[in-house]
């Protein structure tokens, strides 16, 4: 089993998909309409999808299996300090700069305009791996 699909449910698809498009670099072949847009990060698919969406999926809202559990968007680049430099002249919302964290990775850590968490490492040489305990 592999992750080949995620979907954002956003308050407004244009301002997520521009967000994702021009700041990011993900493809989107098509405009965005109002009730979402297709793209793709490499072999990743994305979806952003406004969240009246989450009616056509689980009905009743009342009764929709969504609890607002968050979640992380991890994306990897060769040169993390350029990329860093290009956000911050984009004004978008940085949590974390650049940082060496305890297992190795350089991370910096953002938020998208619906205060989704991402965070974009510095590709490594080795690979690292990641223990509980």
């Amino acid at each position: 089993m592999e992750i080949d699909y995620i979907a954002l449910f956003v308050s407004d698809v244009a301002r997520s998909v521009a967000f994702y498009r021009d700041i990011l670099g993900f493809e989107f072949k098509k405009l965005p309409k109002d009730s979402g847009c297709e793209g793709r990060s490499g072999c990743l698919k994305i979806g952003i999808y406004d969240r009246t969406w989450l009616n056509e999926l689980f009905g009743d809202r009342t009764q929709q299996p969504v609890g607002g559990t968050p979640f992380l968007l991890s994306m990897t680049v060769s040169d993390l300090d350029a990329v860093y430099q290009d956000l911050m002249a984009k004004h978008v919302k940085i949590i974390k700069p650049p940082t060496q964290m305890p297992w190795g990775q350089r991370i910096v850590f953002l938020t998208d305009p619906d205060n989704n968490l991402l965070e974009i490492v510095q590709k490594s040489s080795t690979p690292t791996m990641v223990t509980n305990g």
